[in-house]
């Protein structure tokens, strides 16, 4: 906090921020408003969801060439902010270089992939994957306490679940061995 009389003018100016404030309704449609002002998405019948919120914020800081401050406001009442820094122009080119460079040394084994699905799920809503290493009681207060084996990180466990961040929806699947 800065500490002036009355009448005394500020040697430098305010920091002043673009402000994209984003509200998400219960289906994860996005409206968004930049500067006061709605900014809708490129394509005109279409509109901001979850699944586009990458593009969002490239689209609302100009492919991180300008600072913005962002609120993502969701339907529950909860409110996230963050600060978007612009990226310089000589990192930028220096991380495109260097990614080439990755790309390159990245001759290994192809993965092994398996796919999970579930439903249940609000549409565009985060989902969380999990793998699940052991369980765990509550104890009388509501509390969980878990102690794991360090040698289980490494074990192929195959029980995997997918947990909705707003719905609260958990499902699991198990996968043999």
């Amino acid at each position: 906090m800065i500490n002036r009389k009355a009448g005394e003018t500020p040697s430098e100016p305010p920091v002043d921020l673009p402000l994209a404030r984003i509200n998400v309704d219960e289906r994860g449609v996005m409206r968004v408003i930049y500067n006061g002002r709605d900014f809708p998405p490129s394509t005109p019948d279409a509109s901001w969801n979850r699944a586009l919120f990458g593009d969002l914020l490239d689209a609302i800081s100009d492919h991180r060439t300008h600072t913005v401050r962002v609120e993502v406001h969701e339907f529950d009442g909860s409110v996230f902010t963050d600060i978007l820094h612009a990226v310089r122009r000589e990192q930028a080119i220096a991380d495109v270089q260097s990614l080439s460079t990755t790309r390159r040394a990245r001759h290994g084994p192809t993965p092994q992939l398996i796919e999970v699905t579930g439903s249940g799920f609000i549409p565009g809503e985060d989902v969380t994957v999990a793998m699940s290493l052991s369980s765990a009681q509550r104890s009388a207060g509501g509390s969980a306490r878990a102690v794991i084996d360090v040698s289980q990180l490494v074990d192929h466990r195959l029980e995997i679940l997918l947990i909705g961040r707003v719905s609260g929806v958990i499902v699991t699947k198990t996968f043999p061995s």
